[in-house]
Order: structure tokens, then sequence, then C-alpha cells
């Protein structure tokens, strides 16, 4: 016996990345990035700024991988957002080494 659902035979469009989506890599990138170079400035005490950094940094790759286990939609828009935003970190960075 044979069903024909129409939603069987329905064929889609790959969806691509959406404005929703390159909002939300651009976003996420500026904030490791703005709390990245935040965190390098309070470094003093007992932590010094590249640990704070390196902190800052592993919290939001767990939050990345949160959002990717909660929501595998945007979870990989917001582990592009932390590479890019890891990108900016290591060159502006660099820039800094290099004065």
């Amino acid at each position: 016996m044979s069903h024909n659902h129409s939603w069987r035979t329905m064929v889609t469009k790959p969806t691509g990345i959406r404005p929703l989506h390159w909002g939300l890599i651009v976003g996420y990138a500026l904030i490791v990035a703005g709390g990245a170079k935040v965190f390098s400035l309070l470094g003093s005490g007992m932590m010094t700024g590249f640990a704070l950094v390196g902190a800052w940094l592993m919290l939001m790759l767990g939050l990345a991988y949160a959002g990717v286990r909660l929501r595998p939609s945007t979870g990989g828009a917001l582990f592009a957002g932390f590479g890019f935003g890891v990108l900016l970190v290591v060159f502006f960075a660099g820039m800094q080494m290099v004065r």
C-alpha cells in the first residue's frame, strides 16, 4: 500500500547563511574580541592579562559549544563568530607587540 504525501516529494533549496546568522557571527566575534581587550587591560594582581584573555576565550568557546548542543542551526554561527573573534584578538595582540 503506497501513500502519496506531498511532504515526501517536496524538494527544498538549501538556505545558505541567513542575514540573522551573519549578524550573530559578527556580534559574537565582537563580544569575543571586546571581552579579550577588556580583560587584557585588567591584567594586574595574581593573574596576568594573558591568563585572563585565555580564561575569557575558554569561556566563550564553552558558550559556543553549548550553543551548538542546544540550537544546532545557530551554533555553527557561534563557532564561526568565535573563530573570527580569536583572529581579531591574535591580530590586534600582534599589532600591540610590534609597537
